[in-house]
């Protein structure tokens, strides 16, 4: 790769990295504040009776802040892959943990929150549920308002983390009903989530064209969305989603601090007549295959960016080599590599351009101080020599352009990709989604940027642009500090590659 090239891509990443670092998901703030925090508020200098008074106050403002946490008569019920607690007066998902998927122990990640039941369907009753049945694979609540009978009955096979919940409401009455129904997904995620600010994470809905995502600590009002096809909850690697085929409008809808997902439709029940509403649940890991396994375009629950036409290929093939090598680390070295193979003809052409462009640097420079101080002429006249000389000043532009997409679909493609969680790739690299925990492969990275600085044809170039391309290496060792340890991999394998490719051109054209 080389100094323009580098630059060019140096550069992008740094603004991705701003765009990122300022407009990125914040973890929520608690909105519950200890005792010691908030008494320490206003607490001042002044006489002891003045500090029990204050005290006092603060006393009463936390009684008013905390909640209570939310009790509950607990239904549990699990399969290999998930374990489901049911809130039994509510016939609702209290909270689900995910256990494991294909060998992997995920450390329990759970979509709960303390003060509320995590997933709830609401009707028009204030009537309690009751467990009416309860198999491996079945469990269903039926409560009853007057002449409105719900029955609300979850399916989950032994293996998965697909649910199905039906939902059957029936007019026992004389009148004709109209039954509001609210599906509800929140607020926060849960525990043991990984937190990423560069990740989205928080409420999202699909359209059936696109999906929208919001911050939920950044929703200020109800956010409407009409004809969802599903609403859901997502982490880095993790999604909570409810797919309703009959929803007619979906809402994210500000909660205190966070912000809860909402799904709505209407029931219209002549008399003595049932109707019976059809949900599909999915909980469970943002792995690429499953999520497309399933349909209903839960796929586009993973964000990869404006490149994903790209991205999703490069994750495909890097699956696919896995399957062969068995370790991720060593199948983003293939990957690497054969991005390389397909790319050379293009590195080459934009090596070779900035060589021959650095062999006239003479007489450019010659250029600029015989006609100093006239941008015109000095235009003219370099343009002249490039046509002279048979130089195509843009020769070394192409190709570069056509590189950057690749290199940021890789990236997004890494950041997200659960596939690395919990892998190993060697010795003190034990999980390849989270940074290297004593910081070899950032500063191995760093010093082959040095190396290829070194290497690279200089192309001229303003003050400015040489000061900031001396710093290059310092500012991605430290940008990558605490980026995961297979996105460092691949970045470090291809500037090694790109050191062989600049000294065997160098030898070619010396």
């Amino acid at each position: 790769m080389d100094k323009r090239t580098l630059l060019a891509v140096g550069l992008s990443i740094l603004v991705l990295m701003v765009f990122q670092f300022y407009f990125s998901p914040q973890r929520p703030i608690n909105s519950v504040r200890d005792n010691k925090s908030i008494n320490s508020e206003n607490v001042t200098a002044q006489d002891n009776n003045k500090q029990q008074v204050n005290k006092q106050i603060k006393s009463e403002e936390v009684k008013k802040e905390v909640k209570p946490v939310l009790e509950i008569k607990k239904v549990e019920f699990s399969n290999n892959n998930l374990k489901l607690i049911f809130d039994e007066n509510t016939g609702d998902i209290n909270k689900a943990e995910i256990i494991q998927f294909k060998g992997k122990d995920f450390g329990h990640v759970s979509f709960e929150n303390p003060y509320e039941n995590y997933y709830s369907v609401y009707l028009d009753t204030d009537t309690k549920f009751k467990l009416d049945r309860k198999t491996d694979e079945l469990v269903s609540f039926t409560a009853q308002n007057g002449n409105v009978v719900v029955t609300k009955t979850y399916k989950l096979p032994r293996d998965g983390f697909k649910l199905d919940l039906n939902i059957t409401v029936a007019n026992t009455g004389n009148t004709t009903l109209s039954v509001p129904i609210k599906v509800k997904i929140g607020p926060g995620l849960g525990k043991n989530f990984t937190q990423d600010r560069y990740i989205f994470t928080g409420p999202l809905v699909f359209n059936g064209k696109k999906v929208i995502r919001k911050r939920a600590n950044k929703v200020k009002e109800n956010i409407v969305i009409p004809s969802p096809q599903w609403i859901a909850y997502t982490s880095k690697y993790f999604l909570f989603a409810s797919i309703g085929e009959s929803f007619q409008q979906a809402e994210i809808e500000k909660k205190g601090k966070t912000a809860v997902v909402v799904g709505m439709q209407t029931v219209k029940l002549n008399p003595g007549s049932k109707e019976q509403i059809k949900y599909k649940l999915f909980i469970g890991p943002k792995q690429y295959n499953l999520l497309k396994s399933i349909g209903y375009s839960l796929s586009k629950s993973i964000d990869f960016g404006i490149f994903a036409f790209l991205a999703i290929p490069l994750l495909q093939v890097l699956i696919f080599l896995h399957g062969f090598v068995k370790n991720y680390g060593i199948a983003i070295i293939i990957l690497t590599i054969l991005i390389k193979l397909i790319t050379y003809p293009l590195t080459k052409k934009s090596m070779v351009s900035m060589k021959n462009m650095q062999k006239f640097q003479p007489q450019i420079k010659a250029i600029k101080e015989k006609y100093k101080g006239d941008a015109q002429k000095i235009n003219a006249a370099t343009m002249e020599l490039y046509k002279k000389e048979g130089i195509n000043p843009m020769g070394g532009c192409l190709p570069m352009f056509l590189q950057i997409p690749i290199f940021f679909a890789l990236y997004k493609s890494l950041m997200v990709a659960i596939e690395l969680k919990n892998e190993p790739f060697f010795g003190w690299i034990t999980d390849m989604s989270l940074k290297d925990p004593y910081y070899i492969t950032p500063i191995l990275m760093g010093i082959t940027m040095f190396l290829q600085q070194k290497l690279s044809p200089t192309g001229g170039g303003d003050d400015f642009q040489r000061k900031l391309f001396l710093a290059m290496p310092i500012i991605f060792t430290f940008l990558f500090l605490n980026f995961p340890a297979g996105l460092v991999i691949y970045w470090l394998t291809n500037n090694i590659l790109s050191i062989i490719q600049q000294l065997i051109i160098n030898k070619k054209e010396s």
